[in-house]
């Protein structure tokens, strides 16, 4: 590391006039369901009664004087899991259709601060305490994760603030504008140049980035989900009343699915309901890559004009601090392409060129041994088919990536080098992590608040210039996680 460098970061760290506190995947309001009933609103879910006291205590605790800035690292409230709808004769200002009785409301800016305004009533000891805790001259950072994408829709920003506003008790212009000041979104990171970087992670994982992520507002009146989140909207959610979907989850393999069908209810329904969803997902997907004329669309949109050039978002977003229009470019290098771009990437996830090779294996099979006479060639032949479907299953399992754990490692490499930051920090995994990434950097996960409390849960503090892993369990509280290796460097893209 040169001494710019070195004097950039001592510059930084004298020059800050807050401490950080970062936390991931609260996952608020995932128990709203249909039919929740009237006597489960009063009762809170076992991860606030300790997110209320952690925020409470640094809200009243400074580190050296200085305000905290809350970073809110993505899958605060969770849009996607909630699938309560309005009551009938409930007056609010758009209509629900059949479809969302019974899969939720759809991913449009006034039904989800509907939902917001739903969340905030299940958990009122939370938002009562991030308003106190705002009140106490802190700051709120919100990050979109790929639960709460929704915080993209400037109605729901704005509700989130009157929410907050109206519980720190703001009654004056000017005190709801403070409040209000205290609050920001970030589309994908929030950075302090040269020190420290945070985002959700999702970003990096093919199957959870929002086909228009990158892309900034855009005038559509619905948002485009990932494909993780339609076989949430689709499918899982179905089932979470009678099993419980647990946080590694993206890790499962084949066995581990067909465990969880048999604990859901009857595998004959499900797997109705599995492959409704599969072709309600797969079939838009399959149709656009059919469409010969959709490279003619894009160039048409092109020389039209009406393209939104991702680079140009991050730019604006980063132009906020000095981000050069090369940091912006390689960003989007490391970023992940959504998975609908790609028909082999959706089928891997539904294992579908799995029964693909298996149907074909079979045909081979079947065609071999009516071709070849007597038992030893027929033996043969079907050996050699036997062989090389294995060889051919296991190349396609090598190359199904659902475990965004290893995906988010590499991309905090290679941030650790575009933004020479001391410090990367993201959530998404539901496994926390503290792991030297090179360049002089550190990666931190955030883990989740929805494992048991007796654990403690894990948040990153950031005071005097340096960052801790710690968890919560009435006071913070350092968490000692297992060394890794050191990485070696890596290349970054142009």
């Amino acid at each position: 590391m040169g001494l710019r460098r070195i004097w950039r970061r001592v510059r930084s760290l004298s020059q800050r006039p807050h401490n950080l506190i970062a936390i991931s995947d609260l996952h608020l309001g995932c128990d709203l369901r249909a039919g929740l009933r009237e006597e489960a609103w009063s009762q809170m879910r076992p991860a606030d009664a300790p997110l209320t006291s952690f925020l409470d205590w640094h809200a009243t605790h400074r580190e050296g004087g200085k305000p905290w800035r809350l970073i809110l690292n993505g899958d605060i409230v969770d849009f996607i899991a909630i699938t309560m709808t309005p009551a009938p004769g409930e007056p609010v200002p758009f209509k629900v259709s059949e479809e969302e009785r019974a899969l939720g409301l759809a991913p449009e800016e006034m039904k989800c601060v509907w939902k917001l305004q739903r969340t905030a009533h299940r958990h009122r000891q939370v938002f009562d305490a991030l308003a106190r805790f705002l009140h106490k001259g802190n700051c709120l950072h919100i990050i979109r994760g790929n639960h709460d994408a929704e915080w993209r829709w400037p109605a729901v920003q704005e509700e989130f603030r009157r929410i907050l506003a109206d519980r720190c008790g703001a009654s004056s212009e000017a005190a709801r504008k403070r409040i209000e000041r205290q609050i920001e979104f970030h589309d994908w990171f929030y950075l302090e140049p040269g020190f420290f970087y945070a985002e959700h992670g999702h970003a990096h994982d093919h199957y959870s980035v929002h086909p228009d992520f990158f892309g900034g507002q855009t005038e559509q009146p619905e948002m485009q989900l990932p494909l993780s989140s339609q076989v949430l909207r689709y499918f899982i959610n179905r089932y979470t009343e009678q099993v419980e979907v647990f946080d590694h989850v993206d890790a499962w393999g084949l066995r581990e699915y067909l465990d969880w069908v048999l604990k859901a209810g009857n595998p004959l329904r499900v797997a109705a309901d599995y492959f409704v969803m599969v072709f309600r997902v797969i079939h838009p997907i399959v149709w656009q890559s059919l469409k010969i004329s959709r490279a003619f669309a894009r160039i048409a949109d092109k020389v039209l004009g009406r393209t939104v050039e991702p680079s140009a978002h991050v730019r604006r977003m980063l132009s906020t601090v000095q981000g050069t229009e090369k940091q912006a470019q390689q960003l989007l290098a490391i970023a992940s392409r959504p998975a609908e771009q790609s028909l082999f990437d959706s089928m891997q996830l539904f294992y579908l060129d799995r029964m693909l090779l298996a149907l074909l294996s079979l045909f081979c099979a079947w065609s071999t041994s009516l071709s070849v006479h007597g038992f030893w060639a027929k033996a043969g032949a079907l050996t050699v088919v036997g062989i090389v479907f294995a060889a051919l299953n296991a190349l396609l399992g090598a190359q199904r990536k659902t475990d965004s754990h290893p995906m988010l490692l590499q991309a905090a490499r290679r941030v650790a080098q575009v933004f020479d930051v001391k410090y990367i920090v993201m959530g998404h995994t539901h496994r926390a992590v503290d792991e030297a990434v090179g360049n002089g950097a550190r990666y931190f996960n955030l883990g989740s608040w929805t494992g048991r409390p007796g654990d403690g849960f894990p948040h990153v503090m950031v005071t005097e210039g340096q960052a801790t892993l710690r968890r919560w369990a009435g006071r913070p509280e350092q968490l000692t996680l297992p060394a890794a290796e050191k990485p070696a460097r890596l290349a970054i893209p142009a």
